[in-house]
């Protein structure tokens, strides 16, 4: 029994939880990968990550060994790969990628960072191209939005409350990029 906990403890923390909570630095906000498979990308660049992560770790503990301490044992390496992990998921806390640690406890609670457009504020030119690419964003939440109402109509009850809060979603994100065109008309005419 303790030999089966062992392996998956060990199999969990060299093939996933390091790139897992790397993947969380990185992209702390959910849906940053992607809209609709967030969490497939996650798990798939999680064991891509977490076996790139192994090989790092077994070189470098390889680079400081000598042939009268050798550290590639199982000691320095569950010690490795614990000590990664945890720092990982240290910053990755402080971005904000873990918000359920509000049920720990309230002060736990990191707020993920805004999504921001660059430059709105800075230059003429900027601001043109950040209204641009506010145009082509909205142009494509709307094709996103005009897929998802056509998939709503499903008779699976479980798929029609997922599209319809990503219709929600979508619509908010619309309505937030109207505001910010529209602060950008009025500094134009400003």
């Amino acid at each position: 029994m303790l030999d089966s906990l062992q392996v998956v403890v060990g199999v969990l923390l060299v093939f996933f939880l390091p790139g897992y909570t790397l993947i969380n630095v990185l992209f702390p906000r959910r849906n940053d990968l992607d809209p609709e498979y967030d969490i497939v990308y996650r798990l798939a660049l999680s064991m891509g990550l977490s076996v790139v992560i192994a090989i790092m770790i077994g070189f470098a503990l390889n680079a400081v060994s000598t042939e009268d301490q050798p550290y590639v044992t199982p000691g320095p390496l569950w010690a490795a790969f614990l000590s990664v992990t945890a720092v990982f998921f240290a910053v990755g806390w402080s971005r904000g990628a873990y918000p359920s640690m509000e049920r720990i406890h309230p002060s736990l609670y990191r707020p993920a960072p805004q999504r921001k457009v660059a430059g709105i504020s800075v230059s003429p030119e900027k601001r043109k191209a950040a209204a641009g690419k506010l145009l082509i964003e909205q142009e494509q939440l709307k094709k996103d939005l005009q897929t998802s109402l056509e998939r709503s109509s499903t008779s699976n009850p479980h798929r029609k409350l997922y599209y319809r809060r990503r219709i929600d979603r979508l619509r908010d994100r619309i309505q937030e990029i109207d505001r910010e065109l529209d602060s950008v008309r009025q500094e134009e005419g400003d």
